[in-house]
């Protein structure tokens, strides 16, 4: 029986006692990427001839192996698959499939970097996607990486010393995330010497091609065209640094929420507080902020007003201001016993904030107490003779809290007349833009409300003829120093330019905050002395004024706060609609705008002195009874 044919076995495969498909090249050789060389079916010429085709050196086949698979796989000497969580391999078989950290690619290494680099929390920046490192630019950042990939390595092969990449070198990986970091474009030189780690490379943001992140390392021994960067672009490196690292001005400090209050109260509140436009020149923040960073009591203090101004909008905030608000006071107390002349002023500060906490609520009444605290504070503060300009404002911020207060008490200010001449050798030395911040009008006009308020409190007084006559003599003493308290400065404007000049707020906010102010200050000695009746001509002359001199100033102004006064005294005198609707129109902004209660307080009541006047239909209603009896937290100033 004749036998079958052999087909063609190639040399490789009959080395190897493996079936070959036949033909030229076979299926195996072009699997495995090596030359195909027939073997001859006929004996050869001789041994010799057969020996050396056999035994000639064969090219290794190509065979790709990984080094990233899981360690399970490694244990077993298995080709992995590196499928994650669990590899093939693993999962057809049930066991713990483990990864190595060690073992990350070097380019999901960079990819780790990038991901904590992009979540790192840092505000309104996106300085990572602006440099092109996003989904939807993959495939051509795919394309940079492998080109400057090949670059490393062409660069590699120059140096002569170049030590193992375990021992120095940056990895493709991380050159890839540093490349897109400096916007690096053309080809990236390389010192393979170098021993720098990664803490030693300062991260450029520049995006001046020149400013490469290899200028960092140290120079060695290189060809020329390793060393081509100039030394001028290290310097521009070095100045535009990327850190991770955000200061935080009080690092001690572990609470979340009283971090965000200590964050609102120095970019927000102390602009609230602040009645001009410069940041610059804002007191509540040079002076308060540092006492507050050295001081516990000072910084309870801070956290408690800024937890009131935040209350309403944040609810949860509310328990947050009573506790630091009862820490204070704990503190305080605490500390009033041993005051000194080195303690004087903390005892000071931290007494008016708490001060201004309870005012600037609008329903509490615990600034009665924290006023006559600061009266005998401010009395020991004279005695000792601190100098210094915190000790100035502070003198200045109690005179100011003192006098708003009247309003709400109708009694004259608890700090003496004789205190205040003393005080004024506090502020000889005061700059313009301190006043300007802390009362926004020339201060000489806001202090008449502190006559104005003493004479409300005589109106019990007037039993007979001449207590009358008394009374009505020292009301046209206050009217004659309001109709001539600005002519010293040439009018109103001159004053205005002289006394305000340090408050920088745009336009004319200042002349119509004083004009505004001025007619109210008017129509309150008019209430005083003549009653609440709507009757008389000069009442509706002076909330026109105070309406025009609102209306021009713009909504958000620094001077904003100047016009609740104003706005109070017009509303519980005003008897035509389109008033009334610029009044309340004006007092929504301004709870917006501020953002504290005593804002929404006094349009509460302003609304119902309203709502009385249309119920009697009497046009005689006493808003200053009507705040004494049902909201006698509210201070209007």
């Amino acid at each position: 029986m004749p036998s079958k044919p052999r087909s063609t076995v190639c040399l490789r495969c009959a080395s190897i006692k493996q079936g070959c498909t036949g033909g030229f090249p076979c299926e195996r050789c072009v699997r495995l990427g090596v030359p195909c060389q027939p073997k001859s079916a006929t004996s050869p010429a001789s041994p010799d001839q057969d020996a050396g085709l056999y035994h000639q050196p064969k090219p290794k086949a190509r065979i790709r192996r990984v080094h990233t698979g899981c360690v399970t796989c490694k244990k077993r000497k298995k080709k992995c698959d590196e499928t994650k969580p669990s590899c093939g391999n693993c999962r057809r078989l049930c066991l713990t499939c483990e990864w190595s950290v060690d073992r990350l690619s070097n380019y999901q290494a960079a990819e780790s970097l990038v991901d904590m680099v992009c979540n790192s929390g840092w505000p309104q920046e996106q300085w990572y996607l602006d440099m092109g490192v996003n989904d939807g630019l993959v495939e051509e950042e795919q394309e940079q990486q492998q080109r400057q990939r090949q670059q490393l390595r062409a660069s590699q092969e120059l140096s002569t010393s170049a030590p193992s990449a375990d021992e120095g070198l940056l990895d493709a990986g991380m050159a890839d995330l540093l490349c897109h970091l400096a916007g690096v474009q053309g080809p990236l030189p390389v010192d393979a010497s170098a021993s720098s780690t990664l803490d030693d490379i300062s991260w450029s943001l520049s995006p001046d091609a020149n400013a490469r992140w290899l200028d960092a390392l140290p120079q060695s021994q290189s060809p020329p065209s390793v060393l081509s960067t100039s030394s001028a672009s290290a310097t521009a490196t070095e100045s535009l640094s990327l850190t991770l690292h955000r200061p935080s001005l009080m690092p001690d400090m572990t609470s979340p929420l009283d971090k965000a209050l200590l964050n609102h109260y120095s970019t927000v509140v102390s602009s609230v507080l602040a009645r001009c436009a410069n940041p610059a020149s804002n007191p509540y923040s040079a002076h308060l902020l540092p006492m507050a960073m050295a001081n516990p009591i000072v910084l309870h203090s801070i956290l408690a007003l800024s937890a009131t101004h935040w209350q309403r909008i944040q609810p949860q905030m509310e328990d947050r201001a009573a506790l630091h608000r009862g820490k204070a006071a704990q503190s305080l107390a605490q500390l009033l016993p041993h005051i000194d002349s080195s303690t004087i002023d903390i005892a000071l500060v931290s007494c008016l904030l708490l001060c201004m906490t309870e005012l600037f609520d609008g329903s509490s009444t615990g600034w009665t107490l924290h006023l006559q605290g600061a009266k005998r504070l401010f009395a020991a503060l004279r005695e000792k003779k601190r100098a210094g300009s915190h000790v100035r404002f502070l003198v200045k911020l109690a005179r100011f809290l003192d006098s708003a207060a009247t309003t709400s008490t109708c009694k004259p200010p608890l700090i003496e007349k004789q205190q205040v001449i003393a005080a004024c050798d506090f502020e000889e030395d005061a700059p313009p833009s301190e006043d300007a911040a802390i009362y926004g009008i020339p201060k000489e006009l806001f202090h008449l409300v502190d006559r104005v308020n003493d004479l409300a409190s005589k109106r019990g007084t007037r039993v007979d003829e001449a207590s009358e006559n008394a009374f009505r003599k020292q009301a046209a003493a206050i009217r004659d120093q309001l109709d001539n308290w600005a002519l010293d400065f040439g009018g109103l404007a001159g004053a205005v330019t002289s006394l305000g000049g340090g408050s920088q707020a745009p336009g004319d906010d200042v002349l119509h905050a004083t004009t505004a102010y001025e007619a109210a200050l008017r129509l309150r000695l008019h209430q005083v002395t003549e009653g609440y009746s709507l009757a008389d001509a000069k009442v509706s002359e002076w909330v026109g004024r105070i309406i025009e001199a609102v209306q021009r100033i713009r909504y958000g102004s620094p001077l904003e706060t100047c016009l609740l006064f104003p706005l109070v005294m017009a509303g519980g005198a005003c008897e035509k609609l389109e008033d009334r609707i610029v009044i309340h129109d004006r007092l929504i902004v301004m709870e917006k705008t501020c953002g504290f209660g005593y804002i929404h307080q006094s349009r509460e009541l302003v609304e119902k002195v309203w709502r009385r006047r249309e119920e009697a239909g009497e046009t005689r209603v006493n808003w200053a009874r009507v705040r004494y009896e049902e909201m006698g937290g509210l201070a209007v100033f």
